[in-house]
């Protein structure tokens, strides 16, 4: 047993692996250029779920992470060992002054070092990451893994420069508990919004079309109708309801002039319309999204053509659960504030790794 903690509490241990883990570290850079498709999904899982899943079915290519994990775990438990020895060693020495406060705060290092390492453990066996998921302007999500919790994107604003290059992508988000707005953010590409632990990430954004646009002319007037496609109850004109019916994405007429598609591609997209005045039906016909001159009906002296689509704004979110992450932040705050106060505390042979084979 005292041989197995003089191994442990090595400073010569520390050296080795720390040494090996940069080699490893080095393959591995390699590796992850060399075969960028196999490491493709590594950033869109919880890493311990990859890594036991893909990962493991990929070990001619990822042994490198297995033995980095084991390195890192051998490395923690020599830190644990050696701040076990050194506090051990101060509180029998009782030494007082700069001395024990150097030794102290050297110790306190190597304890904010384990404490990240934990807070990452934490993350990568319990935590999650959802990509893809997309929210419509106006619209809600439900936040996974948060019961009660829902997010609504209320306005998305992107703007690009002359030359095509993206200007901004901003997106405001409101986070909802129920119908209660808990908190409001614009969302950009680095600035995600951050609550209870989840973290909410701009990837990009759309346009999907919600509805069309319609011209009506006639009996000396010309206006113009908007029909969503999700509303049946369709766009009013001057006492007529215009209301959309069967969407085809390849229209054509058979021998018996009925509408049907020849295909599932939208090749030539057209959408039913009904004209309503009251609840009687006046009128029947098709707007073809591809021929925007051709009529698409007449009724009682006007015309009606198609003149446009109406598109639906949408951002698509990256949505996270990092409950390690208030662990990590605590142990790195509590590295560097050791560190700092290291610089102001002079004392002869302070040293921040120390263990059996240090030489007092």
């Amino acid at each position: 047993m005292k041989s197995l903690w003089r191994f442990f509490v090595s400073t010569r241990l520390t050296i080795v692996l720390s040494l090996l883990i940069v080699g490893d570290a080095l393959i591995g850079t390699f590796l992850l250029s060399a075969y960028a498709d196999a490491f493709a999904t590594i950033d869109l899982e919880v890493f311990f779920f990859w890594l036991f899943d893909t990962g493991i079915n990929a070990i001619g290519l990822t042994w490198w992470i297995f033995l980095l994990l084991a390195l890192m775990t051998l490395l923690t438990l020599n830190t644990l060992a050696c701040l076990i020895d050194s506090l051990s060693a101060i509180l029998a020495r009782r030494r007082k002054g700069h001395a024990i406060a150097r030794r102290l705060l050297s110790q306190a290092v190597h304890l904010g070092f384990v404490v990240v390492l934990t807070g990452h453990l934490v993350t990568s066996a319990t935590g999650f990451r959802t990509t893809d998921n997309r929210l419509d302007e106006g619209a809600t999500l439900a936040m996974p893994g948060a019961q009660g919790l829902s997010l609504r994107l209320n306005r998305l604003d992107v703007a690009f420069s002359e030359r095509g290059g993206m200007k901004r992508m901003d997106a405001a988000l409101s986070l909802l508990s129920g119908d209660r707005v808990i908190k409001e953010q614009v969302v950009r590409l680095n600035e995600p919004l951050l609550y209870g632990g989840n973290a909410v990430y701009l990837k990009h954004h759309g346009e999907s079309p919600r509805g069309l646009r319609l011209r009506v002319s006639g009996n000396g007037v010309s206006d113009t109708v908007r029909v969503m496609f999700r509303d049946r109850n369709g766009g009013r004109f001057r006492g007529y309801r215009i209301a959309p019916g069967r969407l085809i994405p390849d229209f054509t007429l058979d021998t018996a002039g009925e509408a049907y598609s020849a295909s599932s591609e939208f090749r030539n997209p057209a959408l039913e319309l009904k004209v309503f005045k009251g609840d009687a039906e006046r009128a029947r016909g098709w707007a073809l999204l591809k021929f925007p001159n051709r009529r698409a009906l007449a009724f009682d002296g006007y015309e009606l053509f198609f003149s446009g689509l109406d598109f639906l704004p949408y951002a698509v979110l990256t949505i996270n659960k990092d409950p390690g992450a208030v662990i990590a932040l605590a142990g790195a705050l509590l590295f560097m504030g050791a560190l700092i106060a290291l610089l102001f505390i002079r004392d002869k042979g302070a040293e921040l790794v120390t263990g059996r084979d240090d030489p007092r």
